[in-house]
């Protein structure tokens, strides 16, 4: 089975306006209509009957939807001429886009399409999103990404596409470094999309995975913008240079509580990405 990238879109998202006061109902109905504008662009021509599932991963998004400020149904409600329904999962925080398609395919082995969204936005301005010395200066947006499945029955033995799992160790992005170089080694026609991270904590991934193909990190441009991250490197690099071959690319995902997922992927010349300033 291989992953095939038909599109991807990442739009910045700034609610830096301190002057206004926080009213989280009134964000997500800002929001709604950029998640329904761009799943539509995604999708392209492809018709939502054919894509029945529509995950909304989040990292920074729990507390408004426990505490009522906002629901799943007004995204929908906005979101349901564009897209099919949306499950919101943040359970997993930045690796929750690898559970999501890993659970979607063991449910659904025979399906054609995925499709996935990464909301990240500081809809309550609280100083811990804007930065952290966990991951130094934070970037706020929405990533969507659609692919296509390509069975291939003539491999009996092809690895998953998708991998996600936990650290078992304190040291979790030394750890998942290691398991990520494990996966690389021996495959000089992979290349690698990681996290972004500010120096201090790079130079981790720097030291262990230093003698591998990957694209790069995009923390000083964007800052750190969660699970987004390395399919904002893909689709930096769809935008500004293209993949004229089929490349086959490993996004890779790590949170703070120690969950990350892999997913392999292929980017080719029939790849759509858009790449578009705040909303």
């Amino acid at each position: 089975m291989s992953l095939i990238i038909k599109s991807a879109a990442f739009t910045s998202i700034d609610l830096t306006d301190v002057t206004q006061a926080i009213n989280v109902a009134s964000c997500f109905s800002e929001l709604a209509p950029v998640l329904a504008q761009q799943t539509k662009r995604v999708l392209g021509d492809v018709n939502c009957s054919q894509v029945p599932r529509h995950f909304l991963c989040s990292t920074m998004l729990e507390l408004p939807f426990t505490s009522g400020a906002a629901t799943l149904e007004d995204v929908n409600e906005k979101n349901s001429a564009a897209a099919p329904y949306t499950s919101f999962i943040n359970t997993y925080e930045c690796a929750s886009w690898g559970y999501s398609l890993r659970y979607y395919l063991k449910q659904n082995p025979d399906c054609r399409y995925l499709l996935v969204s990464i909301l990240d936005a500081n809809v309550l301005r609280l100083n811990f999103w804007k930065q952290n010395e966990n991951w130094g200066k934070s970037g706020f947006g929405l990533c969507t990404f659609f692919l296509e499945v390509n069975q291939d029955e003539s491999e009996t033995k092809e690895p998953e596409a998708i991998q996600a799992s936990c650290a078992v160790t304190y040291n979790s992005t030394p750890e998942v470094a290691t398991i990520i170089r494990r996966m690389a080694t021996g495959r000089e026609d992979l290349t690698l999309a990681l996290p972004f991270f500010p120096e201090n904590i790079r130079q981790i991934f720097t030291r262990m995975l230093g003698g591998f193909q990957q694209l790069p990190d995009l923390h000083d441009n964007f800052g750190h913008c969660f699970g987004s991250d390395p399919w904002l490197s893909i689709i930096h690099q769809g935008v500004t240079k293209g993949f004229s071959e089929p490349t086959k690319i490993l996004a890779c995902s790590i949170a703070l509580n120690g969950y990350y997922c892999m997913a392999e992927v292929v980017a080719n010349a029939q790849s759509r990405f858009y790449l578009e300033e705040a909303a």
